[in-house]
């Protein structure tokens, strides 16, 4: 049973995550990933997406920081804290060099001002399957 489970998960294909309280930036985000082929889930908020979400290494998460609830940093201090290496990838309105040296620390794939140009973040998002 156990060698079933892991050959599944073999070929299960890595999901995108997004997390943006702005329906047309998840709008727009989804539409961009689904041209690249890619499988997306979005959510209006951290607590949204941890309330029913178990991602796995292979998955990205796409967070913006500015979120109703449970901010973005405190879902990332959070989210590492349990030991989860799925690579996210922040986006965010609001570049505060404190906050990039957070999200460093808390081990983000990469940090992102709005607008985010759609051809970067696909690239990024791929780098995760090499």
């Amino acid at each position: 049973m156990k060698q079933q489970q892991n050959a599944e998960n073999q070929f299960k294909k890595a999901m995108v995550f997004l997390i943006d309280d702005d329906k047309s930036v998840r709008r727009g985000f989804g539409i961009f990933l689904k041209s690249a082929g890619l499988e997306f889930q979005s959510y209006e908020s951290a607590d949204a997406f941890t309330s029913s979400v178990h991602p796995d290494v292979d998955d990205t998460i796409i967070l913006d920081l500015n979120l109703p609830g449970t901010s973005g940093c405190d879902f990332l201090k959070g989210f590492r804290a349990n030991n989860m290496d799925t690579a996210v990838i922040v986006v965010t309105a609001f570049d505060e060099p404190q906050t990039r040296r957070l999200c460093s620390e808390y081990g983000v794939k990469a940090y992102l001002r709005k607008p985010v140009d759609g051809e970067i973040l696909i690239d990024l998002i791929n780098l995760k399957k090499i």
